[in-house]
């Protein structure tokens, strides 16, 4: 288990963490999503070791002396990662710093990736595909990934998705993705974390939020539902609803409806913002 502990952290004078608490299971998949600037990005840096928190701690649960970015795989939305080398060159690099065997860049190699190019002459889909099948050859105990893969074409973002769930049904290991992409990893997301203004404001499994979440077409709706978000479609009144409890006789069945994750999410960020 990783542990942040009342981290704090911010840019300058702007705070963007603030006794921030969070527990990650190992083995479990997370999304972490919210609107811009809530630190969401923040977290995976400090989480990489790329930041420093100001106070507080992270205990990745690794015994004494070791170095938690010597388990960690870092996709950053930079994607700065050895721009001046080939990809061939990068992958030996790497290995040599972590100690490990190159990468055979296969990921690359299926989407047709020309690994004679500079890295900085590949597209951004190629570049995220290049540093994805680098970082994973360490066989990383923590993998994060930050908001990058909205950028990559829908072949190639398959083609990514396909060796990362390759890689947790191999190895297990706890992956930390920053996404508002949500139809993509619905599948493969265990939990959703949501960063509002003031800190987490949800923390749940998915199958959870999906059960606990309703569509509720009604032209009044009364006080003892939470509602995050009123809707007018074609008409009629639609309330997001969460956390939903039926109360027996006060709604009909056909007009309460199921919830994909896109939906929920997008209600959630609504809320955030105020709108209704």
């Amino acid at each position: 288990m990783i542990r942040m502990s009342n981290l704090s952290f911010g840019y300058g004078s702007k705070e963007v963490l603030s006794n921030f608490n969070l527990e990650l299971n190992a083995g479990e998949t997370v999304m972490i999503t919210g609107p811009n600037g809530m630190g969401k990005s923040t977290i995976l840096r400090l989480l990489a070791g790329v930041l420093i928190p100001q106070s507080g701690e992270i205990d990745h649960g690794y015994l004494e002396r070791t170095d938690p970015r010597q388990k960690t795989a870092f996709l950053p939305d930079s994607l700065s990662f050895y721009r001046s080398m080939t990809p061939l060159e990068a992958a030996k690099f790497h290995a040599g710093i972590f100690g490990t065997k190159p990468s055979d860049l296969q990921l690359p190699k299926k989407a047709g990736v020309d690994l004679n190019r500079h890295i900085y002459e590949l597209s951004v889909g190629q570049r995220v595909l290049v540093q994805m099948a680098i970082i994973l050859s360490t066989d990383p105990e923590l993998i994060l990934i930050d908001e990058v893969l909205h950028s990559v074409d829908p072949f190639l973002r398959d083609v990514l998705f396909k060796e990362l769930i390759e890689v947790i049904g191999d190895s297990s290991p706890t992956v930390v993705m920053v996404n508002l992409n949500f139809h993509d990893i619905e599948h493969l997301a265990d939990r959703v974390i949501f960063l509002g203004r003031d800190g987490i404001r949800l923390d749940e499994s998915v199958d959870e939020l999906k059960a606990k979440t309703r569509r509720v077409i009604a032209e009044e709706i009364t006080p003892e539902y939470s509602v995050l978000l009123t809707e007018n479609v074609i008409g009629k009144k639609h309330h997001i609803v969460y956390p939903f409890e039926k109360k027996i006789g006060e709604i009909a069945d056909e007009d309460i409806r199921e919830m994909d994750l896109t939906e929920i999410m997008t209600a959630f960020m609504g809320g955030e913002y105020g709108v209704s």
